[in-house]
Order: structure tokens, then C-alpha cells, then sequence
């Protein structure tokens, strides 16, 4: 049966991808804005789904477990703190890196792993060599050697703010050693702290530290610093250094106002909050200073003060030796206190950002939309209604969700970021559904004179001065406008980017919060006005308007298609669908599903499928005939990649199809093609795959009754030289806009011949889109070829 072929053992596969899309391959992440998608990052399903609730969250670092404690404090104190912080309503976020992939959230299991691999490596030279100590330098190599490592706090902090968290907490900052002077022995953490605006809870500076130096140091980079209900900067086992806290906060409240209030300044630099050790632990703080400054005077003496990195860990172990244990309880006692405080200032950050209209962290940068325009109506707020010129006609495809105005910025030279630079800016329409639209649009309308109304996008623009270029880039484009509602009190969707000289990106600020305006009945009430033949939604819209387009759909029997996005959006449409009527399922055909199609990519499959896996909701429960499908696992690794299994892609997929969910998924796999899996029910059309002769990439699986089969078929990649790559925005959207488009014109993936012309028109989209320099290539010559059919009577 289909279970013997590891169908249902996908899941601890899936924790183990090593490969990722590059960030030049063919087909990059869908999303419009600067994300985690395409990037070798995973991030646990508890983690992603605090951020999408907005709930507290801390991160923690991992040099703990790997370098720091030995055992079995190494395997017992990451659990702690994680249940401290749990039992506060907050969720914990352990960074580590595991085979090269960065962990945001780490299982149990994997915890205790890194714990058996830092003591195996104290005691072995080549162990070592594979668990590295992971700070910001080391990220990328750590990835690409595909090791295992502990993040410091320079390395948690990276990715931290890389996944959107914003509070740390950690035992004790590095900061300058003794005799830098000479030895420019500097903690990255500094650096860190200087550029990287993540709040970081600790016990002050390691007393192994020249504390006196790590405070003009953080003052000359304009670090915020701050003792916690203290006037005094502590020193990791001592709550007092001889130094004061340069500014004193006196509740968790104060603190995270302090950090929302730097972000709303657009200053980069993180708070430093220094959290003195228990009051328990004083009496005993003189004594471990004194092992303390014993452990650094033979550190000079035999060298280990210039070992680099090696010399902390070195200090502790030998401190732990000279107070015989006793500091190793101090160490404990001081980071389990600054957990408590982290969940504390979470909680406060978190309630902070919903009483601001539930805006996220990004939203408070500056921003070229934050300013009402000078000539804004002052009359009252009327109620939102589409901005048309004329009444809504129909429509064969509606695309519903956000479109932006993307704005580039390229300096001309090298110059610092602390003053304006002579360069390129450049403003261009972007938005998954804006450029899912709009490459539907651009195939649709050079084939025949009506195909230019044949697209309408549903999507909410303010009424600002973006808004008017937004509205005048579709025009230009030939695009239907009477599909964009102006919500009151909004700012139109825009994402930001600076780039260097060189065109790699340096950091930016996607505003998307207007999605969540545009509201479900208005998109029920558009598609019963446009009697579309197909509904696509990004997973930028609400849960609730997501609800509501998957019921009208199914009630009226049209075809519907969800675009994910990016990870963390990809599980907007489960939960949606976690809250729909129950009747919405129970009497829903076993041949139907609740939405037709979806294209996402590997990262999104995996996300939503280890969502499935971990909740007990009946949504997800295989349907009955999925136990009747069998397959030989030699069949599989005969007909499909290598890659494909390995990477438990098409066992993730069949899993999928087996929910009432998806009826047909097209998977992109960056450069290494597209894998489709559907299961089909009909007879001429099963007979049509069934009869195919054997071949490489196709694998058609029977379930023993007539007319039921599943298809898995993988299309390798069109060719594509790197030097043709201008840019990598909107390859994925253009992809589904052309599968959208072909489908329209009557290519049903669910037969042989067109799944081939349909999959191969949809990647020449997404290469014409990476040889151009918006985000919606042409595709006007897609029309002319054998690959568009000629519009249907």
C-alpha cells in the first residue's frame, strides 16, 4: 500500500533539507518584499504561529548548549528556560544551525542532540571541526559546509531580526577583553549591537571583560544601554561592575516603550537591558570575581588569552573549576532571570503593538507612505467602496489580495548609509496578486482584443499619493482599475529597498497592513458581480476573507487557486479553512477539494505540511481513499528525481492531496523545475495517463478502482543563463499568472498533453520575468506559439 512507500514518514525527512533555492535560481520566492523564503531558514511551527497571531516571542541563543554548560546542564537548562517562558504565555525561539539549515524554534530532540555534540566535541579534535561556534561571520559558511553550530549572540541576533523577533535574551554579553589595547580582542556582539535593532535582556558584561572599555565602546556606537530597576551596570555574577548603567528602566512596560520608540525613529542600533543576577547569588559574587580574575591572569600566562573565540568558554570552565562549581549554579540562576525578564518585555512589546492598530514591528520605520498627503479629503470617512469609473463587468479570472508600489534605491557609488548618495531610484508596481494579475493580463491581452478585460484584480489602494501611482501603473499596463477599493485611513501597499552598488540588497520595509482591508463580503460581493471561471488569492489577505472567498467558491462550484506567498503567509489559508462550517467539509464530494490549485514552493509545501501534521484537526485527516493507492518505492525512485524523494516532496505532496484541501498542487523548485501532483477521478482522463508508456519524471499511481489515479510529473528547468538574469522579483507570480492564464483558455493540467504546454508556458513566464527589469515580464509572444490555445466559444 501507499503507506510501505515512506508516504507518512515524510515529516522527520523534511526536518532534514539541506538544499535551498540560490538566490539567483530561476524561480525565487513569490513574495514582493524582502523575506525568509528561498533562504536556508526554518521556522517552527510555533514560532510562525506567534508571529501570525502576534503573539510574545524570545528568542534564545544556542552556544549554550554546545559550548557553554557542560552536561547534563547542556540538555536540561535550554528546556527550562523555553518552559519559563512558555508558562508566561510567551514562545520560545532557540536558534541554532542543524546539517546548514538555520533553526528559528528547535525541537526537544534536537536540543538534546546539540548537547551529545558539544560535550562529544570538548573531547574530540574532528568532532569539533563539525559544531562550530556560529556568530554573524560564521552564518554563511555554517550553512554552506552544511554543519551544526551554536549561535552566539552576534549569530541569534542576525537571524533574530532576519525572522522578525525582537527580543533576546542571553546570559552575558561579550564585549572588549582585557589588553585590547594590544590584542584588539572585540566581541562581535558589539558590532552586533551597533546595527542590529533586536533588544537584548542580560547580566551585564562578562566579568572576564575590560567592562569599562565594552561601555565607551557601545557609548561611541550609540548603543541604548540600560540597567534593569538598577542605577548600576551589572557584571554577570555580580550585580554591581564599579560602573553605572548609562540610563536606569524600571519596568518591563518602560522597556519595550523604549524599544518602540527607537523603531519609530528609524535608529538601527538594538537596547541593551542589563538584568542584575538574583539577589540569592550576591554573597557569593566577591568569590567568583576573584576565580575570575585568577582564570584571566593564566589565560595570559598560557597564551589562551589570544586562542580568539576559544578563550570564553575556556575562562568559564576554568572559573567553574576555582569556585568548585559553585559559579556554574550563578550561571544558571542568571540566565533563567533573564528569560523571565524577556517574556515579560514580550508581552508588553507585543500588547504595545496591537493597541497601535495592530501594526507590526516594520511598520514604525520611516516611510514614504507614512504621511497623509497635502491635498487628503478632511470630510468624514465614507464607507469603502471600490474606486470604478465605470460599473463592474465580468471577469474570466478575479485575483484577489495586494498590490504595491515597489521602490528601489541603488547608489551610484559606494557611500554610507548616514547620508543621501547620488543613485537610481525606481518605482514600480509589484504585489503577488499585483503581478499574479498582471501576468495573466499581459498573456491574455495580446492574444485577442477582448482578452484585456479577461483579468480583474480585487485588491485595496489608499487613497494617498502611491495610491495614484499604483491606479496609474495599471492603466499603463492596459489593466482593469475598477477592481481596487480604497479603504479610509490607510496607506497604500509599498515595499522599499536599498540596494548597494553592486545590487545586493542592504535591508528594507514592506508595508502590506492594508491587506487586511479589504474585506471578505466586498470580495464575495465582486465575484458573484464577475461570475469568474477562476478566483485566485494571495496569502496576504485576512483569515476571514479567506474563509469567505473558499465558501462562495465552493457553494457556486468555481475553480479557486491560492498563491502562499511566502512561509509564514502559506498558513493563512489553513487556519482559514481551520474555522470554516463544518458543513463546508462533511458533505463535500470525495472527488472535490476545497481549493483547486496552488503553486507554492518547496519551503511553503514543507510549512504547510508539517502544520498538518502537527494539529489534530479534522481538516487534515487523509480522506478514505487514500488507503487504497499503491505504489513500489522502486517505481518512484525509478520515475522521479533523486532530489524529490530524498527531500520527501512527493511523499509531502500525496499528504496534501489526501486532506480536503488541494486538488492539484504545481511545486516550484527553483532551478531544479516543477514537480505537479493532482489526483484525478475521472475516466477518459485517468485512461489518458494510465495509458502513457513508462517514463522518466511521470509516476502514475491506481488506486485499484476505475478512473482514480494520482500524477506526479516533474519538468526540469528551461534553460537560462545566469548572465540573462536582470531580476528576481515576481518569477513565481508571473508562473502563476501564466498557469491561470492557460487554464482560462482551456488546459486542464488533469490531461497529459496540456499539464505539458500548460507547465511549459508558465516557466517560460517566469524566465521572461527574470530577463526583464519589472516584476511582470513581457509575455506578449506566449500568445503566438502552439502553447495559449485560441479563445473558447
Amino acid at each position: 500500500m501507499l503507506r510501505t512507500t515512506p508516504l507518512r514518514t515524510a515529516r522527520s525527512r523534511v526536518r532534514t533539507f539541506s538544499n535551498y533555492a540560490a538566490v539567483r535560481s530561476w524561480a525565487p520566492s513569490t513574495t514582493t518584499r524582502p523575506s525568509l523564503a528561498g533562504l536556508p531558514i526554518d521556522v517552527a511551527p510555533e514560532v510562525a504561529q506567534a508571529q501570525a497571531d502576534g503573539k510574545p516571542i524570545v528568542a534564545l541563543e544556542s552556544t549554550l548548549i554546545t559550548h557553554g554548560l557542560p552536561p547534563p546542564h547542556s540538555q536540561s537548562l535550554p528546556r527550562e528556560c523555553e518552559d519559563i517562558l512558555r508558562a508566561q504565555g510567551v514562545t520560545p525561539a532557540t536558534i541554532a544551525i542543524l546539517n546548514g539549515r538555520i533553526k528559528v524554534g528547535v525541537e526537544g530532540k534536537n536540543l538534546d542532540y546539540l548537547a551529545e555534540r558539544g560535550w562529544a566535541a570538548r573531547k574530540d579534535k574532528r568532532a569539533a571541526e563539525r559544531l562550530w561556534k556560529v556568530g554573524r561571520r560564521e552564518l554563511g559558511a555554517a550553512v554552506v559546509k552544511r554543519l551544526d553550530g551554536g549561535t552566539t549572540v552576534s549569530g541569534t541576533m542576525a537571524v533574530a531580526h532576519l525572522a522578525g523577533i525582537k527580543i533576546f535574551s542571553t546570559g552575558g554579553i561579550g564585549g572588549v577583553h582585557r589588553g585590547a589595547e594590544t590584542s584588539f580582542d572585540i566581541s562581535s556582539d558589539l558590532i552586533s549591537l551597533g546595527d542590529t535593532p533586536v533588544a537584548v535582556v542580560c547580566a551585564g558584561s562578562k566579568s572576564i571583560l575590560d567592562i569599562g572599555l565594552t561601555l565607551e565602546y557601545l557609548e561611541a556606537h550609540a548603543v541604548p544601554v540600560a540597567g534593569f530597576k538598577t542605577s548600576d551596570w551589572p557584571a554577570f555574577y555580580t550585580a554591581q561592575s564599579g560602573f553605572k548603567a548609562p540610563m536606569r528602566l524600571d519596568s518591563a512596560a518602560e522597556v519595550a516603550e523604549t524599544i518602540l520608540m527607537t523603531d519609530r525613529l528609524g535608529l538601527p542600533s538594538s537596547l541593551l537591558l542589563g538584568n542584575p543576577i538574583p539577589a540569592e547569588y550576591h554573597a557569593v559574587g566577591e568569590e567568583l570575581q576573584r576565580a575570575v580574575d585568577q582564570a584571566v591572569a593564566e589565560s595570559v600566562e598560557n597564551g589562551m588569552a589570544r586562542s580568539g573565540k576559544q578563550v570564553t568558554p575556556w575562562l568559564l570552565q576554568r572559573v567553574a573549576e576555582l569556585s568548585e562549581g559553585r559559579s556554574l549554579a550563578s550561571n544558571k540562576a542568571l540566565i533563567k532571570n533573564n528569560v523571565r525578564v524577556g517574556g515579560e518585555v514580550a508581552i508588553e512589546y507585543a500588547r504595545l503593538l496591537k493597541e497601535t492598530h495592530g501594526l507590526r514591528a516594520s511598520s514604525f520605520a520611516p516611510s514614504l507612505t507614512s504621511m497623509k498627503p497635502t491635498h487628503a479629503p478632511t470630510a468624514a470617512p465614507q464607507e469603502e467602496a471600490p474606486r470604478a469609473i465605470n460599473p463592474p463587468a465580468r471577469a474570466k479570472i478575479l485575483v484577489a489580495g495586494v498590490l504595491a508600489v515597489d521602490i528601489s534605491m541603488v547608489p551610484a557609488a559606494a557611500s554610507p548609509l548616514q547620508t543621501t548618495a547620488p543613485g537610481k531610484v525606481v518605482l514600480s508596481l509589484g504585489g503577488v496578486a499585483g503581478n499574479v494579475a498582471g501576468a495573466a493580463h499581459s498573456i491574455l491581452a495580446s492574444a485577442t482584443p477582448d482578452g484585456q478585460h479577461d483579468v480583474l484584480l480585487l485588491a485595496p489602494v489608499a487613497e494617498d499619493t502611491l495610491g495614484d501611482v499604483a491606479r496609474s501603473g495599471l492603466s499603463r499596463r492596459g489593466m482593469r482599475t475598477d477592481g481596487l477599493v480604497a479603504p479610509s485611513e490607510a496607506r497604500t501597499a509599498t515595499c522599499g529597498i536599498l540596494l548597494d552598488e553592486k545590487g545586493e540588497l542592504v535591508g528594507g520595509i514592506a508595508d502590506m497592513d492594508i491587506a487586511h482591508q479589504l474585506d471578505g463580503a466586498e470580495i464575495v460581493k465582486r465575484i458573484k458581480i464577475a461570475q469568474p471561471e477562476l478566483v485566485c488569492c494571495d496569502g496576504n489577505l485576512s483569515q476571514s476573507a479567506m474563509r469567505e472567498i473558499v465558501t462562495q467558491c465552493a457553494l457556486t462550484n468555481t475553480s479557486t487557486f491560492f498563491e502562499p506567498t511566502s512561509n509564514q503567509k502559506a498558513l493563512q489559508l489553513l487556519r482559514a479553512l481551520e474555522g470554516a462550517d463544518r458543513s463546508l467539509t462533511a458533505h463535500l464530494p470525495a472527488t472535490s477539494s476545497l481549493v483547486t490549485f496552488s503553486a507554492p514552493n518547496i519551503h511553503e509545501l514543507t510549512q504547510m505540511y508539517e502544520h498538518a501534521c502537527l494539529s489534530e484537526h479534522a481538516l487534515y485527516a487523509a480522506r478514505e481513499w487514500f488507503d487504497y493507492y499503491t505504489v513500489s518505492a522502486q517505481d518512484l525512485a525509478l520515475r522521479l528525481p533523486k532530489w524529490v524523494l530524498d527531500e520527501g516532496l512527493a511523499q509531502m505532496a500525496i499528504r496534501m492531496l489526501a486532506t480536503s484541501i488541494f486538488g492539484a498542487l504545481f511545486i516550484k523548485s527553483g532551478s531544479r523545475g516543477v514537480l505537479v501532483a493532482q489526483r484525478i477521478s475521472d475516466v477518459d482522463q485517468s485512461s489518458e495517463w494510465t495509458s502513457l508508456r513508462k517514463s522518466k519524471g511521470t509516476v502514475v499511481i491506481r488506486s485499484g478502482a476505475p478512473g482514480d489515479v494520482i500524477v506526479l510529473k516533474h519538468f526540469a528547468a528551461l534553460p537560462l543563463q545566469e548572465q540573462e538574469i536582470r531580476n528576481v522579483t515576481g518569477a513565481g507570480d508571473n508562473l502563476a499568472g501564466a498557469l491561470l492564464a492557460g487554464m482560462s483558455r482551456g488546459l486542464s493540467p488533469a490531461l497529459p498533453a496540456d499539464m505539458d504546454r500548460l507547465v511549459e508556458l508558465a516557466q517560460q513566464a517566469a524566465i521572461n520575468t527574470l530577463k526583464s527589469d519589472e516584476a511582470v515580464g513581457d509575455h506578449s509572444l506566449l500568445s503566438q506559439g502552439r502553447l495559449l490555445p485560441g479563445p473558447r466559444s
